[in-house]
């Protein structure tokens, strides 16, 4: 059977429809998955940069959390020495505290990441910025500070100069005592503050100052600075001299304060009387302890008015001036002993002025 040619026309042109049929859907296809494929790189992309800005995001919203911490913590420390206002660390806690807030309500209000990216970044940008403006204003505080710190050191290094004392020895002996900081010392306190976060080279040398300051004014309330007769003059002084019965040099641990018979003597300062006692050469005798290393030793009492054991204050009267034991005539021996070794009772004496001064912490006056 012979197919006509009009036939044959026919399914030809049906074939060759069929075949761009097929080529153009195929090609559709394949255009459509290289369309979708390119859209989920872009949004894997997009997904991945999504999480590195969270990351990102966290990692200052955490470190602007440790730095408003850091400041609240310095800003505390300098209101325990000082009279500061309080209004910088009221704002330090409540720039967080607002932020966060306001955060949380426009966040909820947005409709896509970008927008929430963008709220975010915003506020984060303020808050930081705030918190190095307060850092600013507490550093420029912290080095007004350092200058006082330093002037009331040179005030106190100066005086125990005079007084004959080694600072180093001072401070050695005064380890254990209690800290007279207000608040208690702050153990570990800047161990705890992260200088990636804020520059605490300035805090530093403020805290450890301030440690050094606080440590020798408590070790100098301990000296027995009062002058154990009111009125006296002066008949032998401290160091070499010629013994008042052999004739020949030696040493003389302390100072002769002559004056009228049974002349009232006083505490040289606050203590525990560690003997109370007729004692050789010295006559009537009594030693007390101050505590830090500091012993007086007052000899030839006429009469002692304390027992050992008893707890005397500064200025409180212990016995009366007189001449027993190897004596001459009537005066009061004054010995004051710091770290097993005599020093020059009135080299303290002179001193008694400034060390009031630091005990008082007037420094001006």
């Amino acid at each position: 059977m012979t197919i006509s040619q009009n036939k044959q026309i026919l399914s030809s042109v049906i074939l060759i429809g069929i075949i761009c049929w097929f080529s153009i859907t195929t090609y559709s296809h394949i255009y459509i998955n290289d369309i979708i494929n390119d859209k989920n790189i872009e949004l894997s992309a997009v997904n991945s940069n999504y999480e590195i800005l969270e990351k990102q995001y966290n990692q200052l919203k955490d470190d602007i959390q440790s730095s408003s911490q850091a400041l609240e913590q310095r800003q505390n420390y300098l209101e325990q020495i000082l009279d500061v206002t309080k209004v910088t660390i009221g704002n330090i806690k409540n720039i967080i505290t607002d932020d966060k807030n306001s955060t949380d309500n426009n966040l909820s209000d947005a409709s896509d990441k970008r927008t929430k990216n963008l709220i975010r970044n915003e506020k984060l940008e303020k808050v930081y910025s705030n918190l190095k403006s307060h850092e600013i204003k507490q550093s420029e505080n912290i080095k007004l500070i350092i200058e006082d710190v330093d002037s009331k050191l040179a005030f106190v290094k100066s005086t125990l100069t005079g007084a004959g004392l080694i600072e180093e020895e001072l401070l050695e002996l005064a380890i254990n005592l209690p800290s007279k900081t207000q608040g208690g010392p702050l153990i570990g306190f800047t161990n705890r503050l992260n200088d990636t976060i804020l520059d605490n080279s300035e805090f530093n040398e403020l805290y450890n100052k301030r440690s050094l300051l606080n440590d020798l004014e408590l070790a100098i309330t301990y000296l027995p600075t009062t002058t154990p007769p009111e009125n006296y003059y002066l008949s032998s002084k401290f160091g070499a001299r010629r013994d008042p019965f052999t004739k020949r040099w030696a040493d003389h641990k302390g100072i002769d304060m002559a004056g009228w018979h049974k002349t009232p003597i006083m505490s040289g300062g606050s203590g525990v009387v560690v003997k109370a006692e007729k004692n050789g050469s010295f006559g009537l005798y009594v030693e007390i302890d101050h505590g830090n290393g500091f012993i007086s030793k007052y000899g030839h009492l006429s009469k002692i008015k304390v027992q050992k054991g008893d707890k005397v204050s500064d200025n409180q009267i212990i016995g009366l001036m007189g001449s027993t034991g190897r004596s001459v005539s009537t005066h009061l021996h004054y010995e004051i002993w710091f770290n097993d070794k005599p020093i020059d009772p009135l080299k303290l004496i002179k001193a008694a002025k400034n060390v009031q001064k630091i005990k008082q912490q007037k420094y001006d006056s």
